[in-house]
């Protein structure tokens, strides 16, 4: 399915979001809750305070801590209001002082005027700057719906994907049932964050399941809640794909094959559906390896060198 970035979020958006966690309140330039972010990073504007403007941050949250608040009031009040002047040439989308520090009247008077939210936290500087990271980070972060089922299985996050009616969703509540943790079923948001993938329910389907014949189902309700997952990591992809006859299948798992997604490299094993298999046990299975090979552990490699030095000591006798 066509993947899709977020290109800005508003002020308002931020307060609705982080407000709670982080304390946050507008004290100033609060008709300017509409104002765009355009950019994941954050700006602590030390060099612009000293009037050094050169590849300075204007598109980013501001961030004046205790030090920055602190340089502003030791200024005079004619070399205050200069700086702060030059800031508001730039579209800024807002300020946010933390520690609850009281900010300058000046930076208040100049909000007011241009509109630019001045916001205040009790929140620490590196609390603030960490949960503004990772919100941020997420927000912005590109992302795509993809049909499937995710299931977190002994701590692995397992994307099992297959055309319609080759038994995702009955594959999936048998590994519930066998006490592993359903993450969405049918689609999957997927973000890329960082180098990796995380998977999350779109929405309206969060602990939902549809079966055919059955209907819709409520996961929590009926296995509790640890048997849900809000969002997971995707470390495995299984393929199910109907069995083929004459069709050549890895059997040594000595050739790890890889798919990409949203352009990460997520391993792959493609597992043949046919009568009297039983998926759940080769899914957990295949969780259990890949949580070995992240351990730096592969069985597949250790038998092929086993194999290796047999054949060389078998040589060696016979020479």
């Amino acid at each position: 399915m066509k993947s899709n970035n977020n290109t800005e979020i508003t002020i308002k958006e931020l307060l609705n979001d982080l407000g709670k966690p982080l304390k946050l309140k507008v004290i100033a330039g609060k008709y300017g809750i509409e104002r765009k972010i355009t950019e994941a990073d954050i700006n602590r504007p030390g060099l612009a305070l000293a009037k050094y403007f050169k590849h300075f941050g204007y598109k980013r949250i501001q961030i004046l801590g205790k030090g920055e608040i602190a340089y502003l009031h030791d200024l005079s009040k004619e070399e205050r209001k200069d700086v702060l002047a030059k800031f508001f040439t730039y579209e800024i989308p807002c300020f946010i002082v933390d520690w609850g520090s009281p900010p300058p009247k000046e930076l208040i008077e100049f909000s007011d005027e241009y509109d630019v939210p001045v916001i205040s936290t009790p929140t620490s500087t590196g609390r603030l700057t960490a949960q503004l990271i990772l919100y941020l980070e997420e927000r912005f972060a590109a992302h795509k719906l993809e049909y499937g089922t995710l299931i977190d299985v002994y701590g692995i996050g397992v994307f099992i994907r297959g055309k319609h009616s080759i038994g995702k969703s009955e594959c999936a509540l048998e590994l519930i049932e066998r006490g592993h943790r359903l993450v969405a079923d049918d689609s999957v948001l997927i973000k890329r964050i960082g180098t990796g993938l995380i998977g999350e329910p779109p929405p309206p389907t969060a602990g939902i399941m549809e079966f055919r014949g059955l209907g819709i189902i409520n996961i929590k309700e009926l296995f509790g809640i640890s048997s849900i997952c809000q969002k997971k990591e995707i470390d495995l992809v299984i393929a199910l794909e109907e069995w083929k006859e004459g069709e050549e299948y890895d059997r040594t798992g000595l050739d790890e094959m890889k798919t990409s997604i949203l352009d990460v490299d997520i391993p792959i094993i493609t597992i043949p559906v046919a009568p009297g298999r039983n998926l759940a046990v080769i899914i957990e299975v295949a969780a259990i390896n890949q949580r070995a090979k992240k351990l730096g552990k592969n069985s597949s490699k250790r038998f092929a060198d086993k194999q290796k030095e047999g054949l060389k000591k078998a040589v060696s006798r016979k020479l």
